[in-house]
This record gives C-alpha cells, structure tokens and sequence, in this order.
C-alpha cells in the first residue's frame, strides 16, 4: 500500500501536519491474549514522524490498560521489603534518572507527569527536591496522598492545577509515547515553567519502532496499542518547538536498547506459555542477541538507539 493510499484513512501528522503515510509494521496487544484487533505504524513522507494510525480512541487506550496489571508496575518499591529482581530494576532505573536530574536540571521546584507508583518522587525528594506530581491512576495517587504526604493531582496534566511560572523541571518519564496529543502536553507544561525552565523526556525512539522485526509482535518497546508516538531527534526537536522549547540534550543510551533485546527474547521464548521450553530458548535467543551487542552500541553512540532520553529548555 502507497503512502497516497494512506492518505485519506488516518491523522495527520502531530509533528509537520504531512498526511501522506508509509506503512511500517503491525501487531496485536501483547497482553491481551486473543484479541485479534491489529495496530498499525505508519511513517510520515514528509518529516519521518512514526505513529499509531489511526490513533486509538479512549475506550481501546482504557481496555488496554485495564487488562493488564503486568503491564503497569503499580508495586511501590518505597514500601516493599527485600530485593526481588523487579525492585533490583526498578532501583536501578530511578538511581540513573536521579544521576540525569544532578547533571542537567536548575532549581528545585519539580513536577513529574504520570508518577506510577512513587518511586522517583521519593527518590528526588531525598536528593533535595520539592516535587509535586500528576497521575492517571487514582488509587496510586491516594497511596502517595496518604503515605507520603505529597502534592498528587488525579487525571491528565492540565491548566489550573498549578500556579502558571511555578516550575523549575518537568519529567515525562515514558509517559509522551501514551499520549494521544503529545503536543498539547508539552504546551501545557511550557506555562507551567519558569523562563529557561526545562523539560526531562524518556521516550521509545523512532529506530525502536523500525527495528526488531525478527521478533514481530513479541518486540518490546512496540507495546501496542498503548504505544503511540516513536521519535527520533528531528522529529523531537520540532515537536518541543512548537511547544515553545528547544531540544539542547538527546542521547539513546546503550543500556536501555540492550535491555530491550533481552526484554523480548523473553517474550518470544515464552509466547505460548510454554513453561519446559521456555528457559532453553531464552538462553538461545539471549546467546545470539549478546554476539550483536557490538552493533546495537555503535548505533547507541550515533545516537541511533532504541530508548532516548532528552532535555528541552523553555524558549
């Protein structure tokens, strides 16, 4: 199918306004066994953008959420006791987030944008931070409320919450690539930061989207269909500058896309659920996947990895 054939089925592009599409892969929802519906990615012609298209609509983001608890890590590791391997992980992830947060961010005044289940509020607040959150799940933000005491608005960010200016940083951890209008987020939180204010992005990037065929559905940073947007610098940068920011930091660390190789080698090897077989071919794939990390670092370092992680300061 021709981009022109495209042009008339789907939205146009949130990044250049283009709405001529080219296909790029399809797959059903992971975690949703036996639902048969198919997502599509499709690449702008014009600027490169990769997006869901059409966009899935409210009813089809809420189904997907609420099916899964596996999906979403609403476990606190503040509150749990030892150190199962998800804690492990999840420490690891907040210790790198706060490493980020000393070496780019100004000020102290901090809001986080969908915050799960804590982790990195407590986190920052330890290293000095004042940080106040928005977050979707309204049973995690009473668990905030009630055991931590911050300042935890229920639903999606919006104007009003907050005083206008009031904000040093704002973090979007993995949270733009579930937006339906990632735009309008990013211009609603450009008026809540101060002049030179920034932004903090985590995002799955446009190569995580393209690559990884080999693993089809089973590919883990696709996560369809609440996985919507996929960028890439450009595309990144034109989006934050419409928002009224510039993008002055963009890395794809080499971590993150060797953790997501792994991530879906898991996934493939226990897609039946196959429990005697699943270990065997974990190993295989794992074994395999490790002779290509060479590869998967020197696009890491050309900045063409799976995971990007970016600062935008307010113009």
């Amino acid at each position: 199918m021709s981009a022109t054939e495209l042009k008339s089925e789907y939205n146009p592009c949130l990044v250049c306004g283009g709405n001529e599409w080219i296909p790029v892969r399809e797959g059903c929802d992971l975690w949703r066994p036996g639902y048969e519906k198919s997502f599509k990615l499709t690449r702008c012609s014009s600027c490169g953008q990769v997006l869901q298209n059409p966009i899935p609509d409210d009813r089809e983001l809420q189904a997907a959420y609420s099916v899964s608890s596996a999906y979403v890590p609403y476990r606190p590791a503040w509150k749990e006791s030892g150190w199962p391997v998800w804690k492990i992980l999840r420490s690891w992830t907040v210790h790198r987030r706060i490493a980020w947060l000393k070496r780019y961010a100004r000020g102290h005044e901090m809001l986080e944008v969908g915050c799960g289940a804590g982790d990195f509020m407590v986190a920052a607040h330890r290293a000095g931070w004042n940080v106040r959150a928005v977050e979707y799940n309204s049973s995690m933000v009473d668990i905030i409320r009630s055991e931590l005491g911050f300042d935890v608005r229920v639903g999606e960010l919006a104007l009003g919450l907050w005083n206008e200016g009031e904000f040093d940083l704002i973090a979007f951890w993995n949270v733009l690539e579930h937006l339906q209008d990632p735009l309008r987020e990013l211009s609603i939180a450009a008026s809540y930061l101060r002049p030179g204010g920034r932004v903090f992005l985590q995002i799955p990037s446009r190569e995580a989207a393209e690559h990884g065929q080999w693993f089809g559905q089973y590919w883990a940073p696709l996560d369809l269909p609440r996985h919507i947007h996929f960028f890439d610098r450009a595309t990144l940068s034109r989006l934050c500058n419409r928002a009224g920011f510039e993008v002055v930091v963009y890395k794809t660390p080499f971590i993150q896309s060797a953790w997501c190789y792994y991530i879906s080698s898991w996934h493939w090897a226990n897609r039946d659920g196959k429990k005697r077989v699943r270990w065997p071919r974990f190993l295989a794939l794992a074994a395999a996947v490790t002779l290509g990390m060479p590869y998967v670092a020197i696009q890491a370092v050309r900045k063409r990895g799976l995971e990007a992680f970016a600062v935008a300061v307010k113009h």
